[in-house]
């Protein structure tokens, strides 16, 4: 159940680093960030929320429910030949969870795999057209949030395994 809601006020604080390399057929970035989300009062669809809740939010700064305070992610990828070999890795340290969003659920990390490369298919002269093959992998299930804290009404997951593939023509 996803239902929205709005704070009186709120504070976004943060930094974030980046880097990015590239080299020939190699290329590679990295990013991290801190970040901290609070927020006091809320001032809309208040029907949501108990009166003891909706009375310590208008007194107390929260964190708000998206708030994890760091965040990465690193990649990198190679073309061999024809072939695109590409991989990435993103971490969280946590939603927040529990009353008035003091804790937080377990950080995670996801990795993802690739390969791509262009298949020319024969076609008429001036056609180009090309067949992309590429792959993601994570095999385990990730808990984004539990259901608990302030306007979380369920719990979410970070997508399973996945495998895809594409084909395009340019016109």
């Amino acid at each position: 159940m996803l239902n929205q809601f709005n704070y009186e006020r709120g504070e976004n604080l943060g930094v974030e680093l980046s880097a990015q390399y590239s080299s020939g057929n190699f290329t590679a970035y990295g990013n991290l960030a801190w970040a901290r989300q609070a927020a006091t009062n809320i001032v809309s669809n208040q029907y949501l929320f108990g009166a003891d809740e909706l009375a310590y939010i208008a007194s107390h700064w929260v964190y708000t429910d998206h708030a994890q305070s760091w965040t990465s992610s690193l990649g990198a990828s190679y073309l061999w030949r024809d072939t695109k070999f590409s991989a990435n890795v993103v971490y969280g340290s946590g939603m927040r969870s529990g009353d008035f969003n003091t804790d937080h659920v377990a950080q995670y990390a996801t990795a993802n795999l690739g390969v791509s490369r262009e298949i020319k298919i024969p076609r008429r002269k001036t056609d180009d057209g090309a067949l992309r093959c590429g792959e993601s992998a994570r095999h385990w299930s990730i808990c984004l949030r539990d259901g608990s804290g302030i306007g979380v009404f369920a719990p979410q997951y970070g997508m399973r395994r996945g495998f895809f593939m594409g084909v395009s023509q340019k016109i």
